[in-house]
């Protein structure tokens, strides 16, 4: 078992936020794994530099992009195809456990779609963040600063994604019963935050790492 939070579920279904909030609430360190699906897809990186990048550089490289950009409709739906691809999916989830490694003995907070079943399967608490897909997309369209899109192409895209997350052949978006599902339709922030604190609490008291919480 690792002190992680694996937290996975598909887009806009709140994961980041709750995920950011657990962070900072019991002081792990968190990382956005589809940040670096997002940096990749947007620098067009070929696969030969991917397989020289540290998780510290590729992040460092995310960190100089516009976060709008990066997660604008269209390459949102870039970054899902490449994750498609075994050799990109197999470099990135090594840097993201790698990313687990730096910060082990603080423990950390990791978020995406195949977190809890490829990425650190032996995690301390798996959550899976879900909510009803209109909801979703109304989350992301107001989130947009720049709306050059209409929401009907939000939600149109994010049906695109979610059919590409659950069908692809590596490593689909999946919850088993080691995951809490928590359904944040109709619930506030703070309500599902409640619920996922709890379930973190919980799960590292009863775990060999309760001294993290």
């Amino acid at each position: 078992m690792r002190p992680v939070v694996a937290i996975d579920g598909p887009a806009g279904s709140g994961k980041g936020t709750l995920a950011r909030m657990i962070a900072s609430h019991f002081d792990f360190v968190y990382l956005d794994t589809g940040l670096l699906y997002r940096t990749v897809a947007f620098l067009n990186i070929p696969l030969a530099e991917v397989r020289k990048l540290s998780v510290e550089k590729l992040l460092e490289e995310t960190s100089k992009l516009d976060d709008k950009l990066l997660r604008s409709p269209e390459n949102s739906v870039k970054a899902s195809t490449i994750a498609k691809m075994p050799e990109i999916r197999d470099v990135v989830t090594g840097l993201q456990r790698d990313f687990i490694d730096l910060f082990n003995e603080k423990g950390t907070v990791l978020d995406g779609r195949d977190i809890g079943t490829v990425v650190v399967p032996d995690a301390c608490c798996k959550l899976f963040i879900t909510a009803d897909l209109k909801e979703r997309a109304k989350r992301r369209f107001a989130d947009l600063k720049d709306k050059n899109t209409t929401f009907d192409e939000v939600f149109r895209n994010m049906k695109i994604r979610d059919n590409q997350d659950k069908s692809r052949k590596i490593a689909p978006l999946t919850c088993d019963k080691t995951y809490l599902m928590i359904d944040t339709t109709g619930q506030s922030v703070e309500e599902s935050f409640k619920i996922c604190r709890e379930a973190v609490r919980k799960a590292f008291i009863n775990s060999e790492y309760g001294s993290f919480v």
